[in-house]
This record gives C-alpha cells, sequence and structure tokens, in this order.
C-alpha cells in the first residue's frame, strides 16, 4: 500500500502544480486510484479490462495511443512520464468514429484514474471543477498541436517542429510508431533522421 501511495503523490504532485488541492482531496483521491505495470509492446486493455472508463498518469514508461484504418496501425498519441493518456469523453456520448487501443512501448507503470471517481471528486469537491478545465486545456492544446503538425506540408518540417516540441522522446519511440504519427513513410523518417546534424 505504501508503494501506491508514493506512486499516487506523483499524480498529485503534478496537479497540485497547476491547481492547490486540499488535503482532503488528496486523501480521498489516493483511495480511490490504483497502480498497474504493462509490459513492453502489451495492449493496456490485456491488464485493465475497463479501460476505456479510465484516463491513466505515465508514473514511468511510454505509451501511445493508435487505432487501425484499412489494416494499417497509426499512432495518434504518445505520453511520457507525468502525463495523463485516455480518451475524452464525450457529454453527448456520440460513438467515436475509430477505437483507439493504448500500447506501452517500455515496460511502464500507469496510476488508473477511473472516470466514475473523477465525477464523484466534482460533486464532492466543486474547487476540483477549476483543475478539471486546467486538464482539459492541457489535453485541448495537445491535440490542437497534433493538428498542427499534421498539416505541415514538408515531412521534413514536421519531424523538426516534433523534434523542437519533444527533445526526449524522439529516440524513444520506434521508428514505425513515429512514422506513422508524424504521416510519412520509414523510410522517409530514416532518411531525414540520418541526414548530418546541422540538417536535420
Amino acid at each position: 500500500m505504501s508503494e501506491i501511495r508514493s506512486e499516487s503523490e506523483l499524480l498529485f504532485r503534478f496537479l497540485n502544480g497547476l491547481q492547490p488541492l486540499s488535503k482532503e482531496v488528496v486523501d480521498y483521491a489516493m483511495e480511490q486510484t490504483f497502480s498497474i505495470t504493462v509490459k513492453k509492446n502489451a495492449l493496456i486493455d490485456s491488464v485493465q479490462k475497463n479501460y476505456k472508463e479510465c484516463v491513466f498518469f505515465v508514473i514511468n514508461g511510454l505509451v501511445r495511443g493508435f487505432i487501425i484504418d484499412e489494416g494499417k496501425d497509426i499512432t495518434t498519441c504518445l505520453a511520457l512520464e507525468n502525463t495523463l493518456i485516455g480518451s475524452i469523453r464525450d457529454p453527448g456520448n456520440i460513438s467515436p468514429t475509430y477505437f483507439e487501443h493504448l500500447q506501452a512501448i517500455e515496460n511502464s507503470t500507469l496510476l488508473v484514474v477511473p472516470y466514475n471517481f473523477i465525477d464523484k471528486l466534482y460533486d464532492k469537491f466543486p474547487e476540483t471543477n477549476i483543475l478539471g478545465r486546467k486538464l482539459l486545456a492541457i489535453h485541448f492544446n495537445m491535440s490542437q498541436e497534433r493538428s498542427i503538425l499534421s498539416r505541415i506540408p514538408s515531412a521534413e518540417a514536421r519531424y523538426k517542429q516534433f523534434k523542437d516540441n519533444h527533445p526526449k522522446i524522439k529516440f524513444r519511440i520506434p521508428l514505425k510508431y513515429l512514422a506513422t504519427y508524424l504521416g510519412m513513410r520509414i523510410e522517409t523518417l530514416s532518411r531525414i533522421r540520418n541526414k548530418p546534424k546541422s540538417a536535420s
């Protein structure tokens, strides 16, 4: 239990940086969250069966979201340490066009934060709604960044933009996943990365 508590503290240190939380909020949240370990290349749903009803805080490791379109595996999002990953629920409860899977790229430890707990948190502690709005703004910003990245016509410019924005992650992602995330062929990405440092 002490190990899980220390892992939970990493999440609440992150959240406190966005919005100060009372001891009551933190204590209640620590009772409702738990950690899971996911081996490299494993799907999150193989470990957490109701994973679509949760969001995940990455304690250590690296996780990707991906969809399958016409048999092609396309990486849609990436999350490393101190990052939340998971689907944002539609208030209208409209079924998504694509089913997004989550997969550990490295051996990863994740803190599971169920949506029903988040709803209870908002009801029990109204001040946490402020935190919710800030987290939603972060998620929107990340989505906006991915949207802009996908519209840059030059493959080299897309890679440079990604590299500049995510200097700690670019070499932790297998080429095949990063290539689909950036919307290019593996051969193109490999050529760009193998250019002299002054050019890439």
